[in-house]
């Protein structure tokens, strides 16, 4: 197992923490169903390397900064504090599996954060459990069924039948309320085992262009620049 010493990562700035892939590109359509990456910054710009993922991934965005305003010295004292709580067994290294451990829990942090900060929009009766009805009002209003039948909110309601089938996959004792930890799997089913099914078929209905059950390579790259017929046997679970 690869360990690197305390010091080493307090030189090195927490570079290059973890090869997290890339966050979906906005307007993708995809945005929805990944919604839980440790940063707002692309990982990766071109082949050019983004050390400020990594400190999103690391330290928490929030936390990262905080640690723009600060020297570097103030920088290494910050992290000479924070970085024994990564070092579980406490030998004076941090393995890559402490290192992933870490991240997990930073991104868990984000997420509940997340949580937090929707459900007080959204309980609007205070009572500490989400109805569909609630969410529907404060996310869509009063639209009816003819006015989303109309063309112009065709991807309207798109949007709208997806909420309504994910929160029902989210509400797993099926009492027509969500519980927060509930709420968190509905915001962010790709961190919870009994959603990835449906991410799955969440991530292939918006790929799938012309609707075959398949991912070609033209239609997960976004254009048709491969001359031969490539598919991603990415079929629907069922």
């Amino acid at each position: 197992m690869r360990a690197v010493p305390l010091m080493c990562l307090l030189a090195l700035g927490v570079t290059g923490v973890l090869c997290l892939p890339s966050r979906p590109k906005k307007g993708s359509g995809t945005e929805r169903v990944h919604d839980s990456q440790p940063s707002s910054e692309e990982h990766f710009a071109g082949e050019d390397h983004n050390a400020n993922y990594d400190h999103d991934a690391f330290l928490g965005s929030e936390e990262a900064k905080k640690f723009e305003t600060l020297t570097p010295e103030q920088s290494r004292e910050r992290l000479r504090m924070l970085v024994p709580r990564v070092d579980t067994d406490k030998d004076g290294y941090v393995t890559e599996d402490e290192l992933k451990n870490w991240v997990r829990f930073t991104q868990h942090r984000y997420i509940m954060e997340d949580v937090g900060k929707q459900w007080e929009t959204h309980d609007t009766d205070k009572d500490g459990m989400l109805t569909w009805p609630e969410y529907r009002n404060t996310t869509y209003g009063p639209l009816t069924e003819e006015q989303m039948n109309q063309p112009e909110y065709h991807q309207y309601k798109k949007l709208f039948y997806r909420d309504q089938h994910r929160w029902g996959k989210a509400d797993a004792n099926n009492d027509k309320a969500l519980t927060k930890d509930e709420y968190a799997a509905f915001l962010h089913p790709e961190e919870f085992e009994h959603m990835k099914t449906l991410v799955v078929d969440e991530t292939l209905e918006d790929i799938d262009d012309d609707k075959d059950g398949y991912v070609s390579l033209e239609e997960y790259i976004g254009e048709a620049r491969v001359d031969h017929s490539f598919c991603l046997c990415i079929s629907r679970v069922s």
